[in-house]
């Protein structure tokens, strides 16, 4: 039996990097605030028993050994769960790959909801989360989705109430940002410093506020990872001057995100650009 599940991914409107943290399980960590808003934008994976574990993607960025983070999730329940059934493994990428919008988290996550239906596990949310965690620290949110604020190491997970839907404008660069490269370029003397504008744009989100959300998107990692990769910058100078009415890099970038005014001004700001675009919208239901 074939189970095929959807994988929609999410983008930042808001992260911190709060803090290193310097003692406990976490040491060497970071405490991060992060807005994450789930997004229309989704690969699909597919997954059938088969003779021997076996993964194919269309995307060759995607690795197709143990690496694989799907892989890895089918190898933790399997475990812990005392499983022994290989799978065969497609997935369908759409998310860009080393883009900083957690398409391999988003894909653990779906390939422990196929899992669950798969070998009938019936996992609680506070399973799933728990089996998310030990995967990377992205993938509980999915298991929430829609809009949340995450600390990631810390394990604040908290929905936000908001009934907005935001049009996004993508430009996906032609190179990725690894998250381990940005983290290690931080300078730690300018970051941690917009968590009060992370609360006013929590309070937007939760007001329904379209310009406010707007006007408190912002990324820390912005700081430094613009500094290595200024065509980031341009990007982002770009889609404000193409009529976008804020722009921001997703996670730890190369995903450059524009917000729109709606479907029809999304399209008129992708064509205009010279780069490679993708539109997506809020996913409404998750």
């Amino acid at each position: 039996m074939m189970i095929t599940k959807t994988s929609p991914t999410r983008l930042t409107l808001a992260l911190d990097i709060v803090r290193r943290l310097e003692d406990g399980p976490m040491q060497g960590y970071h405490e991060l605030g992060i807005i994450k808003h789930q997004v229309a934008l989704a690969d699909t994976l597919h997954a059938e028993p088969y003779r021997h574990d076996l993964i194919e993607c269309d995307n060759p960025l995607v690795p197709l050994d143990n690496s694989n983070i799907c892989l890895k999730a089918c190898e933790l329940v399997r475990k812990q769960f005392d499983i022994d059934q290989p799978l065969k493994i497609i997935i369908e990428k759409k998310i860009p790959v080393m883009g900083g919008m957690a398409g391999g988290s988003a894909n653990a996550a779906a390939m422990l909801t196929i899992l669950d239906e798969l070998w009938e596990l019936n996992f609680t949310h506070e399973q799933f989360c728990a089996l998310g965690r030990q995967l990377g620290m992205d993938v509980p949110f999915f298991f929430t989705g829609k809009t949340a604020f995450d600390s990631e190491t810390t394990g604040v997970l908290e929905s936000i109430n908001t009934n907005l839907k935001i049009c996004f404008v993508l430009v996906l660069p032609d190179f990725g940002v690894s998250t381990k490269d940005a983290y290690a370029s931080l300078d730690y003397s300018g970051v941690g410093k917009s968590i009060l504008i992370t609360d006013h744009l929590k309070s937007a989100l939760e007001q329904g506020s379209f310009e406010g959300t707007a006007h408190f998107v912002h990324n820390d990692f912005e700081i430094s990872v613009f500094k290595r990769f200024p065509k980031l910058e341009e990007i982002r100078a770009d889609l404000l001057k193409a009529g976008c009415l804020a722009a921001g890099m997703s996670g730890s970038g190369s995903t450059m995100y524009g917000i729109a005014l709606d479907s029809d001004h999304a399209k008129k700001v992708a064509s205009s650009l010279d780069y490679r675009t993708l539109i997506t919208e809020t996913l409404l239901s998750s």
